[in-house]
């Protein structure tokens, strides 16, 4: 094909693609605009929420031709809904000045889940189609997707090589032209070819661009047989084993396996879906058995979130946890026992999207009264007549002061401690927190007792810190060398003093510190900070920070005194050691 004949291809392809997704390559160029804008102010505007808008309004559109070629609609329904489409997405950016993604959680959450839900019915109305599975269609989208990207990022490094060069030897260009290019390759160019890259879908027949669409790429189908499917059992023979040992104890109460088996049962299910077009005994096998130990592994993952729950309440992050453990038992078995009816997993993902933003029992809502209401049960035997709140650190038991900083924080984070009414209006979280409760509102990250809790695993850690909140102020009467030093800048090296022939040494082993003054080779004093750091193991349970009197340590002898004024000092188990510190010395 000579090149005259590529580019008109291309030309038609492309007017074809504006034909059929007019508005969405309106909105799109939209976007692009609003990113260069943004580009263009260096900050000063932001348009990310016209541009949000604009990125729904875009799958809306999409979903809706989609829908129209596979069930035809009449002209005045066609456009209605795509006019419904426009009006909407205008309401959603009004909900986000509202709303702002900078500052509030909802606004963040409920524009995460429409972008993922649309994505997921972008993918699943082909299945409409009576012909198409919903297999068929992943590899319909997996294939676009990935040409597109692959196109465009060649094209934006082609664009990059020329700017550069140009930069290089003819004249200096603003780094604002490689932004504005990436936004038109990323934004534009590559949604549109992605766009061409569909098939038409007709409602009685299955047209030989569909077939082709269809058709997994023998690249494809090796990575599935021979490396996704391999990986993905290794890490399940893995996670098997860890559950077996840790039944008992740690898998129920591990924060950091409930990202792990997110992933794990997204990529297992994706995976059980394209291994249906691999014509390997492998995926034949791994179609057939994969299903029961996905459905093991949710339900245990349901179980232990549901139970990290029962401990710590509810929030808008294990609200998606304990949906998606429940979509995962729900789709797992609809996959094993009920195999003709495999179309509807994917609604059945979009429709627990859908509940999770509606007003009310949406993930932040439900969260946020979940957390008020076990603060109100906790403080409601400490207030007062007249609304104030005795200090809790005596009256509540460790655990309740760790779900209690815990529930703090996560109204602080979604600004909604206007809902406890016995608060003080004035009340600061940060600055008076400890005056008010009489602990410190990270409570609930050093707090470990018989269980963990979010934030806490592995090593011991310890850290403590000098109480900075008020300046610090010492007497030099006396002192003639004043030292402020870090352990990396004393370990294994002597530092040398103004006095000659005085110096100063760290020695370290294991966990125990010593700061030693010496005159030549003689051990003048000795301050071991042993003593310190085993109050700082004890140090998870309360403030971190210190007054100087708790923090300053002095020995002396007839002729010369040092001082040692701890600053910080942070502890890993087996692993680090790191502390600053303010050395007084006086000589006699």
């Amino acid at each position: 094909m000579s090149v005259k004949n590529w580019f008109m291809k291309r030309k038609t392809q492309w007017l074809a693609t504006f034909s059929r997704f007019p508005l969405a390559t309106a909105l799109l160029a939209l976007i692009v605009l609003f990113t260069i804008l943004t580009i263009r102010s260096e900050g000063d505007s932001d348009y990310m929420n016209q541009a949000l808008s604009a990125g729904l309004g875009v799958l809306a559109l999409v979903s809706i031709q989609l829908v129209s070629e596979i069930k035809p609609l009449s002209k005045a329904i066609l456009w209605g809904s795509k006019l419904s489409s426009l009006i909407l997405s205008l309401l959603y950016y009004v909900y986000l000045r509202q709303a702002p993604m900078g500052f509030n959680q909802s606004g963040q959450v409920r524009t995460m889940v429409l972008y993922f839900t649309l994505a997921v019915l972008l993918i699943a109305l082909p299945t409409l189609h009576q012909r198409l599975l919903f297999s068929d269609s992943l590899i319909i989208f997996i294939k676009a997707v990935f040409s597109s990207l692959l196109i465009s990022v060649i094209l934006f490094m082609g664009i990059s090589a020329i700017f550069s060069a140009y930069t290089t030897l003819i004249y200096e260009l603003d780094y604002r032209w490689f932004a504005y290019s990436a936004a038109i390759v990323f934004e534009f160019i590559a949604p549109v070819y992605f766009l061409s890259r569909l098939p038409h879908f007709k409602e009685t027949e299955l047209t030989e661009a569909v077939k082709e669409a269809k058709s997994i790429p023998p690249l494809l189908e090796i990575l599935i047989a021979y490396i996704i499917i391999p990986v993905l059992l290794v890490f399940s023979a893995i996670l098997i084993a860890y559950i077996l040992t840790n039944i008992s104890g740690d898998f129920w109460q591990d924060n950091l396996m409930e990202p792990m088996l997110i992933s794990y049962t997204i990529a297992g299910i994706l995976t059980l879906f394209l291994a249906e077009h691999v014509d390997k005994k492998i995926a034949q096998l791994f179609s057939r058995f994969y299903p029961y130990l996905l459905l093991v592994i949710a339900i245990f993952q349901t179980v232990s979130s549901s139970l990290k729950t029962a401990d710590f309440g509810l929030t808008h992050g294990r609200y998606f946890v304990l949906l998606f453990g429940i979509f995962s038992i729900v789709s797992t078995l609809i996959y094993s026992f009920l195999t003709s009816q495999k179309r509807v997993i994917p609604f059945l993902l979009i429709g627990l999207g859908v509940i999770s933003i509606l007003p009310v029992i949406d993930a932040v809502s439900i969260g946020i009264r979940n957390q008020a209401s076990n603060i109100d049960e906790l403080v409601a035997p400490y207030v007062n007549e007249d609304g104030v709140v005795t200090p809790l650190d005596t009256e509540l038991t460790n655990e309740e002061k760790a779900r209690f900083s815990y529930s703090m924080n996560y109204l602080n984070q979604q600004e909604q401690l206007d809902r406890l009414d016995w608060l003080p209006e004035d009340f600061s979280y940060y600055q008076d927190f400890q005056n008010t409760f009489g602990f410190d509102s990270s409570y609930h990250y050093y707090y470990a007792e018989d269980r963990e809790v979010p934030g806490t695993s592995g090593p011991r850690y310890a850290f403590i810190s000098l109480d900075m909140t008020e300046p610090l102020v010492f007497s030099t009467e006396g002192i003639d060398e004043i030292v402020e030093v870090t352990t990396f800048q004393l370990n294994d090296r002597e530092i040398p003093l103004n006095q000659d022939p005085y110096r100063l040494e760290l020695n370290s082993k294991d966990e125990d510190l010593t700061i030693v003054l010496l005159e030549n080779e003689t051990v003048l004093l000795e301050q071991d900070l042993s003593e310190l750091i085993d109050s700082a193991w004890d140090q998870n349970r309360m403030n971190p920070e210190r007054p100087l009197s708790e923090m300053q340590l002095t020995t002396e002898d007839d002729n010369s005194r040092l001082t040692v004024i701890v600053k910080r000092l942070e502890i890993q188990e087996n692993e680090f050691m790191d502390g600053e510190f303010i050395i007084l010395i006086s000589y006699d």
